[in-house]
């Protein structure tokens, strides 16, 4: 179970880590946490860094030892960790602590390629880990009866699993040979308020996204090309975590001299361009959504954390997508996906105009339209897009009280999703050059001073 980390709070990590032991109906199998801390910081309001939170008021202690040259990172430097192995009640862990922040694509890279190497027990194989270092984790894992691995769990260290998700998606992996990885259903936390505006639209957005495209990936192309990496299990395998996806690809560090595609591609959307990457080079590989599979993750609550997310999802996604219709391998229906979606996205301000011009129309000559059998038929076509999405809102949430918010959070998207879609489009378009994280996880320098990517080595 891979817990990737930054700059949580010692709140979010603990929450994070409980959700991972109080999964039920996987007690046959051997499971170990494996945290990935992405350099050595601290976000606003910490006392300590996430490490020191891990090390010194979490984790059980446990033996520890420091690697200078621990493996080689994205940007071609070797990255110095500590490793430190133990339990966490009950359940065993390995911590690895990275000195410098390097990006959590960095992170994924570093945990899947051990992984896989330590999986298929490379021998003789050049790989981007010092060798002590392998053998190290390699003996702990070891240890801990972890012998194979045959699936890895992928969550974020601000998310909470529900009791049965990793159990829901090992079911739902099982059922087809073809599978490689499967995502779980994201869901909001609203964190106690339960009615707040920006928590219920972000709700219905991702209830509309999973219920919606994904859904219709998963059970008719068998080609869902994002596994949120809040909740995700991926299969152990060359297709998923080999150096041909891994390092030639997915871990690939953009240039100073890259085209803009190639930067955005290497700074955001991780997860939807590894699954792009598995349906090119393996293209019956196949992925899958299991909606039985909850996880809930904290939303930003103000516009300017809110805009810095949505410009890394807009401007990755869209690339991907893009990227999508010319790779070798995607079958034609995805092709055809991707072509609508970037072309809906570049037209969304025309889109709006013509909304805008359509609801003035409606008001000067509604009389005379609604008897228009052509104009009609148009606008039932146009409306069956909303009726679904209505209709989510009476399967997709457990109990009525979910699905309560639901429809509230459904009219108040309904209204304002065109606004808001506009305003992510001209601010993703004019911080495209900007690869920052922004406000979505800022941090503090030792001086105190707010800042985005501190603990790096500054090679970039």
């Amino acid at each position: 179970m891979l817990l990737p980390c930054y700059n949580e709070t010692l709140g979010e990590l603990t929450r994070s880590l409980d959700s991972l032991i109080a999964q039920k109906n996987i007690d046959d199998h051997p499971r170990t946490i494996f945290i990935v801390v992405d350099g050595n910081v601290k976000g606003p309001g910490m006392e300590k860094t996430t490490q020191q939170y891990l090390l010194e008021d979490i984790l059980e202690p446990g033996p520890s030892r420091t690697f200078e040259n621990g493996y080689r990172a994205r940007d071609g430097l070797f990255m110095p960790t500590k490793v430190q192995t133990g339990f966490y009640k009950g359940m065993p862990y390995v911590f690895v602590g990275k000195r410098y922040n390097q990006g959590k694509r960095d992170s994924l890279c570093f945990a899947r390629s051990f992984i896989y190497h330590y999986q298929v027990r490379s021998a003789n194989v050049m790989t981007m880990f010092n060798n002590d270092l392998f053998e190290y984790i390699g003996n702990a894992f070891m240890q801990h009866g972890l012998e194979h691995i045959e699936y890895l769990v992928g969550m974020d260290a601000d998310t909470v699993f529900d009791q049965f998700c990793i159990w829901e998606m090992i079911r739902e992996i099982r059922k087809n040979p073809k599978l490689v990885g499967v995502c779980g259903h994201v869901c909001v936390d609203y964190d106690g308020s339960n009615w707040g505006l920006w928590s219920l639209y972000q709700s219905v957005e991702y209830s509309q996204t999973q219920g919606l495209r994904r859904l219709f990936q998963s059970r008719i192309t068998g080609k869902v090309n994002c596994l949120p990496g809040c909740c995700q299990l991926i299969k152990v395998d060359q297709a998923t975590f080999g150096d041909e996806v891994l390092r030639e690809r997915f871990g690939y560090c953009p240039k100073p001299n890259d085209i803009m595609t190639m930067h955005i591609m290497g700074n955001y959307s991780e997860d939807s361009i590894h699954a792009s990457i598995i349906f090119s080079l393996f293209p019956k590989r196949q992925t899958a959504q299991a909606l039985r599979a909850k996880a809930f993750t904290i939303v930003p609550q103000n516009w300017t954390v809110f805009l810095s997310q949505r410009k890394r999802w807009a401007l990755g996604s869209i690339t991907n997508e893009f990227v999508m219709i010319f790779r070798p391998g995607i079958i034609m229906v995805e092709r055809l996906q991707s072509i609508v979606a970037v072309l809906t996205w570049f037209i969304t301000p025309f889109i709006m105009a013509a909304v805008v011009k359509l609801i003035l129309i409606l008001i000067e000559r509604g009389d005379e339209l609604v008897k228009d059998p052509v104009f009609m038929t148009l606008i039932s076509i146009l409306a069956c897009r909303y009726f679904y999405s209505l209709c989510i809102g009476f399967w997709l949430p457990r109990n009525w009280f979910e699905r309560a918010q639901y429809f509230v959070g459904y009219f108040f998207h309904f209204i304002t999703s065109p606004f808001c879609n506009v305003v992510v489009l001209v601010y993703s378009l004019f911080n495209s050059d900007d690869f920052k994280w922004g406000k979505t996880r800022e941090v503090i320098d030792p001086e105190g001073e707010k800042g985005d990517g501190l603990g790096g080595r500054g090679t970039h």
